[in-house]
């Protein structure tokens, strides 16, 4: 018959009126093999239980491992900072920070270097390991190796302007200006305006060199232009600040003609005005609106159809209270725009519009201009005046304007003087204590010199 396959087992059961001779067969019946597929499945089943356990115990153990690594390196201590790197022997950051307790506090170059060295063989593409490494070497003078993990710290991050900074500064320290230039240029092309401000002015007091900062730590843009030309007006450096002007423009450079007028407005101060002038042309090519031809008007934008720029030789205001100025697009003498001023009451001299104007001494010139009023009540009215704008002598002014008028035009002459440079054409009154109301307005202002006739 063969090998038996199935075993069965037979159970008697009483019936349920308690005749024992009445029984009924229970038979369970386990194939072969059955009963060890069900010990092998509790088995697996308690390793795998067993396995996840012990996963998590290590998991929870690597866990509060790294945390109480993590709480020992904010202690900022030595015991607990060597907790730490034992607990983590591992992590760049806590001989990096044990490196940093040794050299500042504990002032132990030789352990500071071995931690330091360590943090970076672990982590070498962090840059501030490498710097402060550097630094354990200068101080244990050692400057060949200083300047080794100073490449490194740059190397690892090209284009970080604090890296840079803190870089450029060691090299300073070691009179390797060469080096610090470039690494300058990274801090101002990176950085924000003040980092700018503080790299360029280290770099002239370390060369005192438009020409090698122009090559070694600007970059091409125009902004760290306007920042170093900032620092050398501030300290009085006219010729250094007209160079690296020419260098600016020599560099073809975009940039609006707004942020030239800080180093207008200083060259006007220092009575340079030829330099002013060739600084107003090279502003001409960036601006359109400022392409005048001078030998036919002196004065720039006299119809006000152009950009009002309030600065430069534009025309130019100061804000008063007791006047409200505005371009008047609807009453003009000719184009499309007019200024307009409006009095509301209270008196003053000066309404504040005026405009530079270069001159040449002993030379006469003829200014005209079309002005119309509008109610002005007053016992004094606006009217043009030209000054010398260094001695302030008044060298002409024409008739004021009082009531209501049409447009007229205003015509006087005068002769700018033997040590005459610069002028300034502005709307005034004279005398200004009268209380004054009414609107004034001005347009085609005109100045150019009167032919000589031989």
């Amino acid at each position: 018959m063969g090998q038996v396959g199935v075993q069965q087992l037979v159970l008697k059961k009483a019936p349920a009126t308690g005749d024992p001779l009445n029984t009924e067969d229970r038979t369970f019946v386990f194939g072969g093999g059955g009963i060890h597929s069900l010990i092998r499945s509790r088995a697996s089943r308690i390793g795998i239980a067993g396995i996840a356990i012990v996963l998590l115990a290590v998991y929870v153990s690597a866990v509060i491992r790294v945390w109480r690594a993590d709480w020992l390196q904010d202690q900022h201590d030595q015991q607990s900072l060597e907790a730490s790197a034992r607990l983590e022997p591992w992590d760049a950051r806590t001989h990096w920070l044990l490196g940093q307790y040794f050299l500042s506090a504990a002032q132990d170059q030789t352990r500071a270097l071995a931690n330091l060295k360590r943090a970076v063989s672990l982590n070498p593409f962090e840059a501030r390991y490498w710097l402060d490494l550097a630094a354990a070497y200068e101080f244990a003078n050692k400057p060949d190796e200083s300047q080794g993990a100073l490449d490194r710290a740059v190397r690892a991050e090209p284009t970080s302007p604090s890296i840079a900074w803190e870089s450029a500064n060691f090299y300073l320290a070691q009179n390797h200006t060469s080096r610090a230039l470039p690494l300058f240029r990274v801090a101002v092309q990176y950085g924000t305006k003040d980092t700018a401000a503080a790299a360029l002015n280290l770099c002239w007091r370390a060369t005192h060199s438009v020409t090698q900062i122009v090559s070694q730590a600007l970059p091409p843009e125009p902004d760290p232009y306007f920042v170093l030309l900032n620092i050398l007006t501030s300290g009085g450096q006219t010729a250094p600040a007209n160079e690296l002007w020419h260098a600016l423009i020599a560099q073809k450079l975009k940039f609006t003609v707004e942020q030239a007028f800080p180093y207008f407005d200083y060259l006007i101060t220092t009575r340079q005005v030829d330099q002013a002038a060739e600084v107003w042309r090279s502003l001409g090519q960036l601006d359109s609106d400022l392409l005048e031809d001078p030998q036919l008007n002196l004065i720039s934008n006299g119809g006000f159809e152009a950009r009002y720029l309030n600065g430069a030789f534009g025309w130019r205001h100061e804000p008063y209270s007791q006047v409200s100025i505005s371009l008047d697009t609807s009453v003009f003498h000719s184009g499309t725009r007019a200024l307009r001023l409006l009095f509301t009451g209270p008196a003053l001299t000066d309404t504040g519009v005026y405009q530079y104007v270069p001159v040449r001494p002993n030379v006469k010139y003829r200014l005209s201009a079309f002005v119309r009023s509008e109610d002005i009540i007053s016992a004094s009215g606006p009217r043009l005046v030209i000054q010398d704008s260094y001695s302030n002598q008044v060298l002409v002014s024409t008739e004021d304007l009082l009531g209501t008028t049409g447009w007229r035009q205003q015509v006087v002459d005068f002769v700018a003087g033997s040590e005459a440079r610069l002028i300034t054409v502005r709307i005034m009154r004279v005398p200004g204590n009268p209380l004054i109301k009414g609107t004034f307005w001005l347009d085609d202002v005109h100045l150019a010199a009167i032919p000589t006739v031989n």
